[in-house]
């Protein structure tokens, strides 16, 4: 019998081989069931000069799912990854899909560990086909570091995200961004605004 895409994924995170993953299933028709968008390493590459350019040390990565982009993410890059999520109960049942990274698990009501997450100023945070945009609101308001990435899709993909990869968002100004591959999904770099007084 064939392994199924999840089986084969896990032997090559345990083997650290996060480049064949991208090649080997960015186009797989299984490929949602862990994960939205593949970048390629031309992508991650793009994500590592960004986050130098601010000197983010950190990604505190919310609604991450099984964990596996930012897996990719770290192998890729060096940066440290964290995993922030809701529904512990979902994440430590047995239907749920495997996880790459461990995941800090917390309510709508943010608890500490998530605070200090937002605190670091060292850190960049990052949405990845996230849905919920008072919750987005509610994230950015704790955050305190310079960089805000969103990945997702742009208009005409047939799938939506809240918020999208190019809005205008209060107090962040878009830096750079790319597609991922030739999907109409993007990477897309923000940095913080900062108010100068007159």
């Amino acid at each position: 019998m064939e392994e199924s895409m999840t089986e084969v994924v896990l032997k090559l995170y345990r083997l650290g081989k996060w480049k064949e993953i991208v090649e080997k299933y960015h186009d797989h028709k299984d490929r949602n069931k862990l994960l939205w968008v593949f970048p390629s390493e031309d992508n991650f590459e793009f994500l590592k000069e960004c986050l130098k350019e601010f000197k983010c040390k950190g990604v505190a990565s919310v609604g991450c799912g099984s964990g596996l982009l930012e897996w990719m993410l770290q192998k890729a890059t060096g940066i440290s990854v964290t995993g922030i999520e809701v529904d512990g109960a979902w994440w430590h049942c047995k239907y749920a899909p495997p996880t790459f990274i461990p995941l800090i698990v917390t309510s709508p009501q943010l608890n500490e560990n998530v605070l200090l997450e937002l605190g670091n100023k060292d850190n960049a945070i990052l949405f990845c086909y996230f849905n919920n945009r008072s919750a987005f609101e509610n994230y950015l308001k704790h955050f305190c570091g310079p960089v805000l990435v969103i990945i997702g899709p742009d208009q005409g993909k047939g799938v939506y995200t809240e918020p999208g990869p190019f809005e205008k968002i209060l107090g962040w100004e878009l830096y750079k961004w790319r597609e991922v591959r030739q999907s109409k999904d993007f990477l897309s770099v923000y940095f913080r605004r900062v108010e100068v007084d007159s």
